[in-house]
């Protein structure tokens, strides 16, 4: 079971949260915060619910050091402890206009 946290703003279809396992959910400012889990075959159900605009779903699996990085229209696949591997994700978040500083994918 992955782990990640999904804005709410960022989603086209918000039909698809009445699907997932919602551990909690926040605001921050503007922004509606839920922390999930989603088993991974539903990898591209997720991309599939992205809006168009800049945005982008992270998910790992705890204790493990593969992050699966989640745009509209593509997946990357990186290892948290080995920043090197972040590059090409790290490169088309930004190409997209995400400010370096949200390109973070942070993991507990």
């Amino acid at each position: 079971m992955l782990k990640g946290t999904i804005i709410e703003n960022s989603l086209a279809n918000k039909d698809i949260l009445k699907t997932l396992y919602i551990d909690k959910t926040w605001q921050d400012g503007t922004w509606i915060l839920h922390s999930i889990r989603i088993d991974e075959s539903r990898i591209k159900e997720l991309s599939e619910s992205l809006n168009n605009e800049p945005w982008y779903i992270h998910l790992w699996e705890q204790g493990k050091d593969k992050v699966t990085v989640i745009f509209k229209d593509k997946v990357f696949t990186l290892s948290f402890s080995d920043k090197s591997t972040w590059t090409d994700a790290f490169n088309y978040g930004k190409s997209l206009g995400i400010p370096a500083e949200q390109l973070d994918f942070p993991i507990d």
